[in-house]
């Protein structure tokens, strides 16, 4: 990977100013050796026993947005998964460059297929005028938006190469004049954008974090299956103490956190979203969704009649 001065190896210490030094500079930089090979593969054990499956009528599996992606809550993975997305060096990082608490607002594992075409385009997810949705009454505005209010992540579970994140590099600098959609810029700002764009290839383990005013995405048209957390932490200051859906955890999981993860987790944090409203319910509005509702309602008919008539025959049976 030529040119990795952005690569930082935790267990060399005292690296808290060169990392924040690069995501002021580039918006980027990549945490190597915070995860030992075990805790990669026991979390990659785990999703592939909820891959394997749909999340449906209270089966622990993946939701689907759109065909090329399956996401699961890391939460539900639980075990050495929290323990990534919790971890107490990276959150002293990013509230040391944040300047400020943080709480985790958001966190998915994702595993992206091979499709080979574009069907998630770069974007910033900051702009002048943010909110969250349609009813929100925060708004975010350009004295707010100076600041590096949030901080993304990509912890890889792959040697990661097709398929990569991508950052273009000092565009967290930009603001997003035109909005997050680089696809609605013109043609030349457009170009300008993605001629910043560098591929971060990383090791299974390392731990991507950016600035999220900046304009990110994974490498596509890839035909490379990608498996990565994806993770956000949002600034308190800005924020305030919420976070975008409120998440559910293990129990044996929320017990050996300590009292900084449990702040970061959103433990008493109000939530931008409903539940019921948040991106991985997106489902719904497909128009499959009617004809899996109906299965599974009607999945234990057939065991019902079985029962009524063995009633009604044992009752007949009784009386004669």
């Amino acid at each position: 990977m030529p040119g990795t001065d952005y690569v930082f190896d935790v267990n060399e210490g005292g690296l808290t100013r060169a990392v924040s030094r690069s995501l002021d500079e580039r918006g980027f930089a990549v945490l190597r050796g915070l995860f030992t090979p075990d805790m990669v593969a026991e979390v990659m054990t785990g999703i592939r026993r909820y891959s394997q499956s749909p999340a449906v009528a209270g089966v622990p599996g993946y939701c689907k947005v759109d065909h090329p992606k399956r996401l699961i809550s890391p939460y539900s993975v639980g075990g050495a998964a929290v323990d990534m997305i919790l971890d107490e060096r990276v959150i002293d990082l990013v509230e040391g460059h944040m300047k400020s608490e943080c709480v985790l607002a958001e966190a998915n594992v994702k595993i992206d297929e091979g499709v080979g075409y574009v069907y998630f385009p770069m974007h910033a997810d900051f702009s002048v005028g943010w909110r969250k949705g349609a009813d929100s009454d925060f708004e975010l505005t350009r004295d707010q938006l100076e600041l590096p209010i949030g901080i993304g992540g990509a912890i890889y579970l792959e040697d990661t190469t097709e398929g990569a994140f991508c950052y273009c590099e000092g565009t967290h600098k930009m603001l997003a004049p035109r909005g997050p959609n680089i696809d609605t810029y013109p043609a030349d700002e457009r170009r300008a954008v993605m001629d910043k764009m560098v591929r971060i290839d990383g090791k299974a383990g390392d731990f991507v974090i950016f600035d999220d005013r900046g304009f990110h995405g994974p490498d596509q048209p890839s035909r490379a299956r990608r498996t990565i957390i994806l993770v956000d932490y949002y600034r308190v200051d800005t924020f305030g103490h919420t976070l975008v859906s409120p998440v559910a955890v293990w129990s044996s999981d929320i017990g050996r956190l300590s009292k900084k993860q449990l702040r970061v987790l959103g433990v008493g944090a109000g939530a931008m979203v409903e539940p019921d409203a948040y991106m991985s319910t997106r489902f719904r509005r497909n128009r499959m969704y009617g004809v899996a509702k109906f299965l599974v309602r009607n999945a234990y008919l057939w065991p019902h009649f079985k029962n009524k008539l063995r009633s009604k025959l044992t009752r007949r049976g009784h009386r004669q």
